[in-house]
């Protein structure tokens, strides 16, 4: 008898545990279909000057689900010890004076970068479930579910899947926004690197949204680490003048890819400065992408 109690407290557990489980999924659907209160529409409008005059909201739009940017302004690129943080973790890493990747000629000069009007960027890399397919046909054999971010994609596949949800990839400076805000900071979730709050250091990728604290200033998942992600831009250096929503160069070779992935074995990978680039043909199991879209 008792044995029989002790099985029916397990079941009516699990059970509780689910009711739970769905009574949570449809209250955040409701809240995804919900329009955008005017007064969040109207802070997001005027702008913020720190992270934390901006509460996070996000919304299902055409099927992607996507985090709300205020306008503002940051400072993109990397200052003077910014750069010291970059090349202490190379160094950590490849050991004393031995670290060869040129952050200064790629992160630099920091320049201002404003944004007048507020844009939407995926609360979370596009997944397998949302691409329709996985990069292998043997989702299980080979770990690649359904949750997990989509990779091995084209930079011109990636912008038509986001065209085709009326929407696109987001600029590299809408990236970097999002990413670190008006704060400035070196990771989404501070300044202090914490290898438990990035999907990297690993040997295969997990699902996306799966680490909590290393969500950025406005509910953007998975910034850091995960797959490095696609932007818009072509490569190039940057400039030193102050601008408003830039867009990058308008031709080039190769295109920008952020974030660092799963695969990154050193902080510097994973920071929001981190600027790397590819052909935009390139598509490998690091490399994935999340879109954006502005507000309507």
């Amino acid at each position: 008898m008792k044995i029989r109690r002790f099985v029916y407290g397990i079941v009516g557990l699990v059970l509780l545990a689910a009711a739970l489980a769905s009574l949570q999924l449809v209250i955040r659907l409701v809240q995804l279909s919900q329009p955008v209160p005017a007064a969040l529409r109207d802070q997001a409008t005027a702008g913020v000057s720190k992270n934390e005059d901006w509460q996070p909201l996000v919304r299902r739009l055409d099927g992607l689900d996507l985090v709300l940017v205020p306008s503002g302004c940051f400072t993109m690129g990397s200052t003077e010890a910014q750069l010291l943080e970059a090349v202490g973790s190379c160094e950590r890493y490849f050991g004393p004076g031995r670290c060869k990747v040129d952050f200064a000629g790629s992160e630099t000069p920091a320049h201002e970068v404003c944004f007048d009007d507020p844009f939407w960027i995926g609360e979370t890399e596009v997944t397998n479930r949302h691409y329709g397919s996985s990069s292998s046909t043997d989702m299980m054999n080979m770990f690649r579910g359904p949750k997990w971010p989509r990779e091995t994609v084209t930079w011109e596949e990636a912008e038509q899947f986001c065209q085709a949800h009326h929407a696109r990839l987001p600029s590299e400076a809408e990236w970097e926004f999002a990413a670190r805000g008006p704060d400035n900071l070196i990771y989404p979730w501070g300044n202090t690197f914490g290898l438990d709050k990035v999907i990297s250091g690993r040997l295969k990728p997990q699902n996306v949204g799966s680490v909590q604290a290393g969500m950025s200033w406005v509910g953007a998942y998975d910034l850091s680490g995960g797959v490095r992600e696609w932007v818009a831009d072509w490569y190039g250096p940057y400039s030193s003048e102050s601008a408003t929503d830039p867009q990058g160069p308008t031709i080039g070779e190769k295109k920008v890819i952020r974030g660092g992935s799963w695969f990154s074995f050193a902080a510097y990978f994973v920071r929001t400065a981190q600027r790397e680039s590819t052909a935009p043909d390139t598509a490998n199991s690091t490399i994935g992408f999340r879109c954006a879209r502005t507000l309507d």
